[in-house]
């Protein structure tokens, strides 16, 4: 083979590997690519031995500076005293070549980096939801004082959300950019675009990547004068019954670094606090503000209404069972099935001649509207202060639900109609024939929770609220984290 031959095939491959290693990234796995990586290398000493770096196993001639600090470090350390013996055991060595990580660098530095942001929002998606309701809040008022923000979307899925973000907010859909790179370099990719950001305030909400580097690298990103915060709202449990979620697995590990954790209902801070010992000064309650119209006048229909996921956590089978406990009363349900839920379930609340499945709805004014409702069912076995009970008292709803979580701070006695977290089936039928039979009743709760939304779930008081946390915004000074 010719030497110019040789010389254009080396060019041709060289350029070829970082496109031909990114594609083979869809198909294979880690330990996979590592063999692709030995191949090319036994290819290139066989037929391309001019191509190859040649080990140099002489002894390499360190810079005078590491020679330097060396000789300062050996004060401490005697063994690190830069003599002939311990210069002559340093070799040179040249890694393997794998320039995906240096790629999504360098495609994703202008969002992080050349845009100047001064707030970063690291969350999993933008699903219609509670936490992303949040989120839109959160970065609206950043957006309305003027700050330069970025979104940083962790999770490869569609976000039907997403346009709900203000356009002056830069969104950054990393979990689908990032797709093809290893768990690792994910990590590392997003920890060093953090890093070099100029933003000050690092705001986390239930994003699993996120918690992972605020764990793992929670102090280098302290260090470099980055101000941490992260949302928890309640706890999960899994099907064992067996508490779980972010609050659970990373909260202890991971609190020492942040400047503030915020939760949206007083309950569950006041449970983490003796849960964890979590210091107070760092724990904030933040209530959401309601954006939109309050009917002037409560409902007097005779259905039930009910909405949300239909998830094990909301507890669709106790629905099944209150609804057969009142076979006259029409019950409607809105939701999306989750698909890890029980089918047998669903199927049997389909069966139900006084039940209604209406599927997925965007917007719970618009269903409340939409029939002679008189009656919010709420059935979660945990949460935190859910925005649809919200929603539902805006709609003139009075709301029978379970006093768990932060549920009690607006649904209680003179508000709605209250019910034990352990309450059974005929306990919320009970309640439910309650406010169908004394509608004057219900309607003076009805204006006392309407009376309580006015003046704590409206925007200047949520605008009062973040702006009295230290630290969070660019303007506020910041306490400092502990370690």
């Amino acid at each position: 083979m010719s030497v110019r031959l040789k010389k254009l095939l080396v060019w041709f491959a060289w350029r070829a590997y970082g496109w031909l290693f990114a594609l083979l990234r869809r198909f294979l796995s880690e330990r996979q690519l590592q063999g692709f990586v030995v191949f090319c290398r036994r290819l290139r000493h066989r037929y391309f031995p001019e191509a190859v770096v040649a080990r140099d196993d002489a002894p390499v001639a360190l810079p005078q500076w590491i020679v330097e600090e060396l000789r300062e470090l050996s004060n401490i350390e005697p063994a690190l005293y830069p003599s002939d013996e311990l210069l002559g055991r340093f070799r040179s060595w040249q890694p393997g070549e794998d320039p995906h990580a240096a790629a999504l660098y360098r495609a994703l530095a202008s969002d992080f980096v050349d845009s100047r942001p001064q707030m970063i929002f690291i969350i999993p998606h933008m699903m219609r939801g509670g936490a992303d309701l949040g989120t839109l809040h959160h970065v609206n008022l950043c957006v309305e004082q003027g700050l330069r923000v970025t979104v940083v979307l962790t999770r490869d899925v569609l976000s039907p959300w997403v346009n709900r973000l203000p356009v002056e907010a830069r969104v950054v859909e990393f979990g689908q950019l990032t797709r093809h790179a290893s768990p690792e370099d994910r990590e590392l990719v997003l920890l060093r675009l953090l890093l070099q950001s100029p933003a000050c305030t690092l705001h986390l909400i239930n994003s699993l990547l996120g918690w992972q580097l605020f764990e793992r690298f929670g102090k280098p990103l302290v260090s470099s004068g980055k101000r941490l915060f992260a949302s928890v709202y309640c706890d999960d449990v899994d099907r064992n019954g067996v508490r779980c979620g972010y609050a659970t697995e990373f909260l202890p590990k991971a609190w020492m670094h942040l400047t503030g954790i915020f939760t949206d209902n007083l309950c569950f801070l006041n449970l983490i606090q003796r849960r964890d010992g979590l210091p107070r000064e760092r724990l904030h309650t933040l209530y959401f503000p309601f954006v939109g119209n309050m009917a002037s006048t409560p409902r007097d229909g005779r259905k039930v209404l009910w909405a949300g996921r239909l998830a094990a956590q909301k507890r669709p089978e106790l629905l099944y069972e209150i609804a057969r406990a009142l076979p006259e009363v029409r019950f409607d349900v809105h939701g999306e099935a989750d698909p890890a839920y029980d089918r047998d379930v669903l199927q049997r609340l389909r069966a139900l001649p006084n039940i209604s499945l209406a599927g997925r709805f965007d917007s719970f004014a618009t269903i409340a509207q939409e029939s002679d409702y008189g009656v919010f069912l709420y059935t979660s076995a945990y949460d935190g202060l859910p925005n649809v009970l919200l929603e539902a008292t805006a709609a003139g709803l009075p709301i029978v639900a379970p006093t768990v979580g932060g549920i009690a701070e607006l649904v209680n006695e003179d508000s709605g109609y209250p019910l034990d977290a352990t309450a059974g089936p005929l306990a919320f039928a009970e309640r439910i024939r309650t406010v169908l039979e004394d509608r004057q009743q219900a309607e003076r709760k009805v204006a006392c929770a309407q009376a309580l939304m006015r003046g704590r779930h409206n925007w200047s008081a949520f605008e009062q609220q973040v702006s009295a946390v230290p630290g969070y915004l660019p303007t506020c000074a910041a306490l400092q984290p502990v370690g």
